[in-house]
């Protein structure tokens, strides 16, 4: 693994395309690490001016088969992926929340060589945020301020000013991001419309356990029993999924929340069911509206999750 020290919306549903000037070494462990951003740039300019795509992830680490559904997928529509790793404070609303976040690096270099990921950039906070950690100032209306926003305030400004940081420095042809953050994903589809016309955002399908729970870094923080008392969540979304069309939304969101409250450590912070786009709460009749997306977020002690699932007739 070589280090330097000094240094258009798409859901998609399935499908594969290889592109064309990709040629991948099998087995290949090789990840180039930079520090730096000037160091990234040149490595990238270099690779641009020989006409090579740039596939890019952001992440925070703590790396799961989620993340790296997403550098594959990446992998397999641009011939370089550029995978980062930052734990961003701006997004923070609580310091508490922002140190006990699991920073597993090791853990995550050794993924991302195993998945083929092309290069890994882990910059550091005064690296990115060389003036202090200024957050946008841009409004981006009920998008950024309902559910997450709400709950977390200033989240989504950090979420923008730094998701802002990474594509200029970057300035991939793709973005990849996972559903399991849907809100987020939304936000995102607005700054690139507003201001990065040219990268095509890619949202991946959550990768679920085979028990259904959503992967996340923060599963981490959970003991056995947590664990199995979280699977509640899920099984909310799939019981709305499974009832789209037969039921009153009202209806539909007092069972689904009922079965999460049956688990006695959950604590429900909001469960919505809302317009894929807008995320404006839906009401009446289900079968009135073709899909909707099912929002949530939940206490399991003292480790928030979220999740959510598309749902339609």
């Amino acid at each position: 693994m070589q280090i330097y020290d000094n240094v258009n919306i798409l859901i998609n549903i399935g499908g594969k395309k290889i592109s064309k000037n990709r040629q991948r070494a099998v087995n290949q462990t090789q990840v180039i690490v930079f520090k730096t951003i000037n160091e990234l740039k040149n490595y990238l300019n270099d690779q641009k001016g020989s006409g090579k795509t740039l596939g890019f992830v952001p992440t925070m680490g703590a790396l799961h088969q989620g993340h790296i559904s997403l550098i594959q997928k990446s992998l397999t529509q641009t011939d370089i992926t550029i995978c980062s790793i930052f734990v961003n404070p701006t997004q923070f609303n609580n310091s508490i929340d922002l140190e006990k976040y699991p920073r597993t690096t090791a853990e995550d270099m050794k993924l991302l060589a195993a998945a083929n990921c092309d290069v890994l950039f882990i910059p550091s906070v005064l690296e990115m945020y060389p003036n202090g950690q200024i957050k946008n100032t841009e409004d981006y209306g009920s998008i950024t301020t309902l559910f997450e926003g709400e709950k977390r305030p200033g989240h989504f400004d950090g979420v923008i000013t730094i998701v802002s940081r990474f594509f200029e420095i970057i300035n991939p042809n793709q973005t990849f991001f996972g559903q399991k953050d849907y809100q987020q994903c939304m936000v995102v589809a607005e700054l690139i419309n507003r201001h990065f016309k040219t990268i095509k955002l890619c949202i991946e399908p959550t990768v679920r356990q085979n028990d259904g729970l959503a992967m996340s870094s923060r599963n981490s923080r959970l003991n056995k029993s947590e664990l199995l008392e979280a699977l509640a969540i899920s099984k909310a979304l799939f019981y709305v999924k499974e009832n789209w069309g037969s039921y009153e939304i009202n209806d539909l969101l007092h069972e689904a929340r009922n079965i999460i409250q049956s688990a006695g450590i959950l604590k429900i912070e909001y469960f919505e069911i809302c317009h894929k786009i807008t995320l404006e709460r839906l009401s009446g009749h289900s079968n009135q509206y073709d899909d909707a997306v099912v929002v949530t977020a939940v206490f399991c002690g003292d480790v928030r999750l979220i999740d959510n699932l598309i749902v339609y007739k």
